[in-house]
């Protein structure tokens, strides 16, 4: 035992001495600069290239294996610039000897002084690199594959540290026409050993030429690396940016991140903690936990934005905001919801958002990134829409927003190419809606759109009645075909109209309207022109404001007797019972032929015209009194009772126009009055007929009495 211990003991020294000669050897007698011109020509030998070594080497063997080399260069491929495709200043590097034998790296400091590394792509795909890049063999049957361990693989790994200084690396692309660089590359870091914190600091600048951008990025941070146990750390990570530029948005950008940062290859495990993330003075924070990092990644976490002020973010990224009719809208802004993230999915869940004075609940979620595919489930407390709409100008249409003028008839239609391409399906529910000037409660939108087709169910509560339709918009042909159908069913037209028109109601009463319309395109031209279909309505117990029937029944007696009409005393309205018409529309033209409003005393009918694009109306208005009228004001009308009134009504939409047409009235009742006169001729006739005939039988009695005495 004895003698094999000393066999053992005496290997030991013996090695140990050789590398003492070794190293005494290469100290004192080794000359690495005398091999210059030989490294030279065996690197052209093997790739072409020249390489020049102008400054000092060192080596050593022992208790290190290391290097010290002064300025070198080695010159770019054929067929590219002129520049070297790699030089450095200085660089040192040294591993210890005797952990190798244990599978073990440990490394003193490596520094590396003036980098300067050129790539570049030609015009034909070629790079200066395919050279020295020999194919990777495909893996052996049964070898280890990507990120496996091997018997080859160190099993401990220790860097005393690493210095980079003043490095620069350019990239140019003859296809791209692209020209980016980093440069005043540094990193420092301290020693590096499996489980055993250590700082690190980056910096860089960096610049691009298509978009235009220039900036330096900054990260600081403790980490610590377990490689055998495949586990990351980065500890109070800090990173810093400031750009600027044409590429950049809004010109310039100061942004910072700070985050703990966790990852586990093994396990496939990320974990970010204390997310803080400040661009454009708007902050984001959160916390997020990763699995299958190493195949389908999932991250998952709270995340808050706040201090969003839409209109100050917009004017940093130099976009012009939308003019609201109320300048307030735009100025608060926050989110709060749990993110989850895949490669192909985002969706934010238990969502809470508020924008303005509106604020939202649900959740929202893109099933395919690729796709843009939307699903949504949401709810607001109330949303003011047109106070976010153009505000309105003083001739009562909307104001320019942006660049292109609202009535310029040059100005380019809507188009559907986005449309066609749309996946979108979910619920919006609001408690309360403003649009258009309407009011709603209990709003309830159903939205589906996929493979060019577009479905919008609204519900809603409307001025004491109830809206319920059916919108369809499909978009696959050159021009979208649109279908509208459904109604609102007791609702008090009056307010409705007053809110929509934003001027005096015409109508009022309890109503139920019906439609079913057709019609092609996107711009409300095209629209009026191609829009057919039938149109109910029905009304109760109402009026129609802005003309007094009784009043024309009045001016109708004085045309008949020839004496001055008195001037109405009442409400400039016609109420009545009950009102049913039904509009029939096509061509550009809505048109009605049934019109029919009753009330105990009055009986009209109507039928007539309306262009919906140049807006003119031509509408007759028959009116007859049925009873005794001296209600809204005047005295009796039975001169005209029985006689049918005509009303014209011309002018447009938002001016309408009503006058008595006086010569069919005067042919109405000239027609009348001979239709009596001979009704009267007709019964003198036969009476005197009848007369007659009671007389000649009295004389045939009186014959024929004769005869038979």
């Amino acid at each position: 035992m004895k003698s094999a211990l000393r066999i053992v003991v005496g290997l030991g020294l013996l090695v140990l001495v050789l590398m003492a000669a070794l190293a005494a050897y290469l100290a004192f007698v080794f000359d690495a600069n005398d091999y210059r011109d030989r490294l030279s020509e065996l690197v052209a030998e093997q790739t072409g290239r020249q390489l020049t070594l102008s400054g000092e080497m060192k080596l050593s063997v022992f208790p290190w294996l290391g290097f010290e080399l002064g300025a070198a260069e080695l010159g770019n491929a054929p067929g590219f610039s002129d520049r070297p495709f790699a030089a450095l200043t200085a660089a040192e590097a040294r591993v210890k000897l005797l952990p190798l034998l244990r599978k073990e790296v440990a490394v003193d400091r490596v520094v590396l002084k003036g980098l300067q590394l050129s790539l570049e792509r030609r015009a034909d795909g070629k790079t200066n690199w395919d050279d020295l890049v020999e194919p990777e063999p495909a893996p052996e049957a049964g070898g280890p594959g990507p990120g496996e361990a091997s018997d080859g693989h160190p099993s401990a790994l220790a860097v005393g540290g690493v210095d980079i200084q003043d490095a620069v690396i350019r990239w140019e692309d003859e296809t791209t026409q692209a020209k980016h660089s980093l440069s005043d590359v540094d990193i420092q870091t301290g020693e590096i050993a499996p489980g055993v914190p250590f700082n690190i600091d980056l910096g860089a600048s960096f610049s691009a030429s298509d978009p235009a951008i220039q900036g330096r990025l900054s990260v600081s941070a403790k980490a610590s690396l377990d490689l055998a146990a495949k586990r990351y750390n980065l500890i109070g990570l800090r990173a810093g940016l400031k750009a600027d530029g044409a590429g950049v948005p809004g010109g310039r950008i100061d942004a910072g991140l700070m985050a703990d940062v966790a990852a586990d290859l093994a396990q496939g495990t990320l974990s970010v903690k204390g997310l803080s993330l400040k661009a454009y003075d708007v902050a984001l924070t959160g916390a997020l936990e990763g699995s299958g990092l190493m195949d389908a990644m999932v991250l998952t976490g709270p995340v808050v934005l706040e201090g969003l002020n839409p209109r100050e973010l917009l004017a940093r990224l130099n976009i012009e905001a939308p003019r609201t009719a109320n300048p307030e809208r735009l100025k608060r802004a926050a989110i709060k919801a749990v993110l989850t993230a895949t490669p192909t999915r985002v969706a934010l869940s238990d969502l809470n958002a508020t924008l303005d004075d509106s604020k939202m609940t649900g959740q929202l979620e893109v099933t395919d990134l690729a796709k843009s595919a939307l699903r949504f489930d949401v709810s607001l407390d109330a949303l003011d829409v047109d106070s976010y709409l153009p505000p309105t100008a003083a001739n009562g249409s909307a104001a320019a927003s942006g660049s292109a003028p609202v009535n310029d008839p040059a100005a380019a239609p809507p188009t559907s190419g986005g449309l066609r391409t749309l996946d979108a399906a979910g619920r919006v529910r609001i408690g309360k809606l403003k649009l258009s000037g309407l009011q709603a409660s209990a709003v309830d939108v159903g939205i589906k759109a996929a493979g060019g087709r577009i479905e919008v169910t609204p519900k809603a509560t409307l001025y004491d009645g109830r809206l319920d339709s059916q919108v369809s918009l499909d978009v696959r042909p050159k021009t979208p075909a649109l279908t509208v159908g459904g109604g609102v069913t007791d609702v008090q037209i009056g307010p409705l109209l007053r809110d929509l028109t934003g001027k005096p109601e015409k109508l009022t009463g309890r109503a139920r309207v019906g439609f079913d319309l057709k019609g092609s395109g996107l711009d409300a031209p095209t629209l009026k022109r191609s829009l057919a279909g039938t149109t109910t309505l029905a009304v109760l117990d109402g009026a129609v404001k802005g003309v007094n029937v009784a009043q024309f029944l009045r001016e109708a007696q004085a045309q008949l007797t020839g004496q001055k009409a008195e001037q109405a005393s009442g409400p400039a309205q016609t109420d009545f019972s009950d009102l049913k018409a039904s509009v029939v529309l096509g061509g550009g033209v809505a048109r009605n032929d049934d019109l029919a409003m009753r009330s105990p005393l009055l009986r009209v009918g109507g039928a007539g015209t309306a262009n919906l694009v140049s807006e003119a109306i031509d509408y007759r208005i028959e009116a007859s009194l049925v009873g005794t009228l001296t209600g809204q004001g005047g005295k009796s009308l039975d001169k005209v009772k029985g006689v049918t009134v005509p009303v014209h009504v011309t002018g447009s939409f938002s001016d309408p126009k009503y006058a008595l047409d006086a010569e069919a009235l005067l042919a109405g009742a000239l027609k009348g009055r001979l239709e009596q006169e001979k009704a009267a001729a007709k019964e003198k006739v036969e009476a005197v007929r009848e007369k007659a005939k009671d007389q000649l039988k009295e004389e045939l009695k009186k014959g024929l009495g004769g005869l038979f005495r």
